[in-house]
């Protein structure tokens, strides 16, 4: 039966719409959501209390935090709960993601011990509280507990900001006021005609000379925490507001402990959502009525059941590694199969309503990486969805994938990617989703059509042409003229194989430099603007890093080529930059293993003072770069085991609970002129304010585990056959003597996917440094037989064949040769 609710009192705060909104922190204790489809709520926990809960969807904000503050009932203390500095965080089960938080308060007066879940078959989270007393001779009615709950309706918490202290409405974000319902009093938020949210507990409130004793106001003009901490410090509840409109909103109610003599009291609090008041809380009350005992082992038994189907990587499968594959489930909306970055938003204290998508937005790149972690998991299932919700949802008409969306496919970021394009394919390619080719074929067109330059490479700050970009963009065209061969499509196929080519075949040319600044001066760099990596054209770097010399700034990015099957971990261009890379972006701790940055002069980052990042600042090491190493050596080697020590540092890296940061605070340094900080009190290796887990580190966790298994790279079989990446390789040099036109230039061809398969498009464009000789070195598989030949091309794209018979050779079994011709 719907319980109709009734106005408890009239009595409105002023002085809207109060101070702005901020979230939560984004280091993340713990999150979770049931495994069952039922549920559509997710919430997250941080400084031992709830923190941003999301409903209906994974990228809507509903709640910023839910907290208790304790005082003594005389008044002359008072606690903030999440401002206690111990908090010991553990998960209730290691197959479920249901979570148990004990603070003691830093006076060792009390403690609260709470469990964390949600209502398997509703939108509600469940709080199990125990709250202790640890003064000798005191019982729990010598203290005062209020829960403290800030909402944030539909991503807003804030309005306008004008503060109204005259009567006049403030057009403000949210709404918040007292209701009864089902013989309980209810605190409840939303905004008008959307979603609701209510807060229920299952003892009742204080009551005081007939007043109930709960409160609504605006955050820091008259909320619960002011009152009782701000003004004259009072500690003692003066204010009960029945209804804040219009504003950032905020609710407590003091909990009412009776006469008991106990030392310790058990009670159960509820937030509910619904896409009303009455649903919220219906959905509350529901949830309280209902044996939580019996819904809790329902919310595990889920969760236990989902990692039973998992992959055991031959028993090599630990606890993170299933707390990496819930949090990835965690964190994929229930009604469409989007996947989300991570659950908040980066340097969430200093951020407000003009940051609504956080990172609680859908990237086409990060969901491809943890779709695919989910895939080398065993979860296919969960993999198909967010391939469906890629083509069908977010794809635009055109091919085009956004930067970033929002759940329902609404753009955010409007900056074009071109790996977001190609690992949508690649990605329907591992699961051989033929029956998407239709929408495939355009993504694959636009691809095609508008690379292998992109408007922005991964780090979603420059153009031109990046190596890790371009990566991408060749693994998906092979993996598209696979679908299109499987559907009969072999013209589109053939299109696709010839570009793929042309930019693997010339990915060296365009962004490996022969005359870099840094050590033997032949490197990749991070990305060059116009296909020539030694011109050094001057670029301005984003987030504060100032302008420099293209040949100047390098990243990791090189070794995408070689995860994603276009090149031989032991391509000669690849070992080249190796040393340049880790001597200017490795640090090693010990006991602990080695981390990178991501490019020297990265601003993204907290600043030198430790100051939040707000548009610049000092970019620290990224743990997904020890995940992507440890894959690349064993892809070297061939041997599992390498990657054990990079398993190591992953770990030594996490969270307490096993939650792995987008970044760790580095070891002090100037590198090449950039110095980057880790001031007091912050610990070198321990995560930052950036964000907490990062979906896309939990899964190269998984990825890493799964590559120790096997012993071999998640490389796409169908790219690296076509470019022989697991094949051991010798370097051979291509010399020819040939004098040129003005606006001619040399190129290479010959009988294999790296000489382009007789191809011109697709040559191999030769290096004029020692006119008239030209040249190029190619790492090509060892003892094989080779058939080339060498042609020019004017800038109208005229051709000239070398006359006479195609040049032969084999290669060694290992080293290097030279080849010495002359054009005919």
């Amino acid at each position: 039966m719907l319980l109709q609710p009734s106005l408890v009192w009239a009595n409105q705060a002023p002085c809207a719409p109060g101070s702005s909104s901020v979230w939560s922190t984004s280091a993340k204790d713990f999150l979770g959501t049931s495994a069952s489809e039922k549920s559509n709520v997710y919430f997250t926990g941080a400084e031992g209390i709830l923190s941003e809960v999301f409903y209906p969807t994974v990228d809507r904000i509903q709640n910023v935090d839910l907290q208790f503050l304790v005082t003594d009932a005389n008044q002359t203390w008072g606690d903030e709960e999440r401002k206690q500095q111990q908090h010991e965080i553990s998960q209730v089960n290691k197959r479920a993601m249901i979570w148990q938080v004990t603070t003691k308060d830093d006076d060792q007066r009390w403690q609260i011990t709470k469990k964390f879940f949600s209502d398997p078959t509703r939108p509600t989270i469940i709080q199990r509280v125990t709250f202790e007393t640890l003064e000798p001779g005191k019982t729990v009615k010598d203290y005062h507990l209020y829960v403290l709950s800030n909402p944030a309706i539909n991503n807003t918490g804030s309005g306008n900001n004008v503060l109204q202290c005259n009567g006049q409405a403030s057009n403000g974000a949210d709404n918040s006021r007292t209701l009864s319902s089902g013989d309980r009093t209810l605190l409840v938020a939303s905004e008008p005609n959307s979603t609701s949210s209510a807060l229920a507990t299952s003892l009742p409130w204080k009551t005081v000379d007939d007043h109930i004793m709960v409160s609504h106001g605006f955050v820091g003009r008259n909320d619960g925490f002011t009152d009782l901490f701000g003004n004259n410090n009072d500690k003692t509840m003066d204010w009960y507001y029945d209804q804040a409109y219009e504003g950032n909103v905020a609710q407590m109610g003091w909990l009412d402990f009776g006469n008991s003599n106990a030392t310790s009291i058990s009670f159960d609090v509820v937030l509910g959502f619904g896409t009303n008041e009455l649903d919220a809380m219906n959905v509350a009350n529901a949830t309280l009525n209902s044996d939580l005992v019996a819904l809790e082992n329902t919310y595990i038994q889920e969760w236990i059941a989902y990692t039973q189907g998992l992959n055991n990587q031959k028993g090599l499968a630990d606890d993170q590694y299933y707390l990496a594959a819930m949090t990835l489930k965690s964190i994929q909306d229930k009604s469409n199969g989007a996947m989300i970055a991570g659950l908040g938003t980066p340097w969430g204290e200093t951020n407000g309503d003009s940051n609504q998508g956080g990172y609680h937005l859908v990237w086409p790149r990060d969901l491809f990486k943890f779709a695919s972690s989910l895939i080398a998991a065993g979860d296919t299932v969960s993999a198909n969805k967010a391939v469906d919700y890629l083509f069908n949802i977010q794809m635009q008409s055109n091919g085009r994938f956004p930067q970033n969306s929002f759940v329902d496919g609404t753009q955010y970021w409007d900056g074009t990617q071109m790996d977001e394009t190609a690992m949508p394919i690649i990605l329907a390619w591992k699961l051989n989703r033929t029956d998407l080719w239709p929408k495939i074929k355009l993504a694959a067109e636009f691809l095609a059509k508008n690379g292998a330059y992109t408007q922005q490479e991964r780090w979603e700050e420059m153009a031109g042409y990046s190596p890790s970009t371009i990566a991408a963009e060749i693994a998906g065209l092979v993996s598209a003229a696979d679908l299109a061969n499987k559907v009969g499509d072999s013209g589109a196929a053939n299109f696709y194989l010839k570009k793929a080519d042309e930019w693997r075949n010339n990915v060296a040319n365009w962004t490996f430099t022969t005359t870099g600044f840094h050590g033997n001066g032949k490197y990749y760099i991070r990305i060059t603007e116009n296909q020539d990596p030694n011109d050094d054209v001057e670029l301005e770097f984003k987030n504060g890093g100032g302008s420099h010399g293209e040949r100047y700034i390098i990243d990791g990015g090189f070794l995408e080529l070689v995860r994603l099957g276009a090149m031989s971990p032991n391509d000669w261009t690849i070992l080249e930059t190796i040393p340049e890379y880790d001597a200017i972006l490795k640090q090693s701790f010990d006991g602990k293993g080695d981390a990178w940055f991501r490019y020297n002069y990265d601003g993204y980052g907290e600043y030198n003072d430790g100051r939040n990042f707000d548009g610049s600042g000092r970019g620290r090491l990224w743990p997904i770069f020890t995940a992507e190493r440890g894959i690349y050596e064993i892809a070297k080697s061939g041997n599992g085991s390498v990657g054990q020590s990079y398993l190591k540092a992953l770990k030594a890296f996490s969270s307490e609970a096993g939650f792995i940061p987008e970044q760790i605070w580095n070891q002090s340094a100037t590198i090449t002129g950039w110095e980057t900080i880790t001031p007091a009190p912050y610990t070198p290796g321990i995560e930052t304010r950036s964000m907490s887990p990062l979906s896309w580190a939990m899964g190269e966790y998984i990825n890493l585990v799964a590559a120790i298994n096997k012993g071999q790279s998640d490389a796409p079989d169908v790219v690296c056959q076509r470019y022989a990446c697991d094949k051991s390789q010798a370097n051979v040099t291509f010399r020819v003597n040939a004098s040129t036109q003005p606006g001619e230039d040399i190129y290479l061809v010959g009988n294999h996917s790296l000489l382009s398969n007789w191809e011109p498009s697709s040559g191999i464009k030769l290096s004029s440094t020692d006119y008239p000789v030209w040249s190029v070195t190619a790492s090509l598989p060892v003892s094989t037989n080779f058939e080339y030949k060498f042609f020019k091309r004017d800038t109208n794209g005229n051709i000239i064949w070398e006359e006479g018979q195609n040049h032969t050779f084999q290669t060694p079994a290992n080293g290097s040769i030279t080849r010495n011709d002359t054009f005919k």
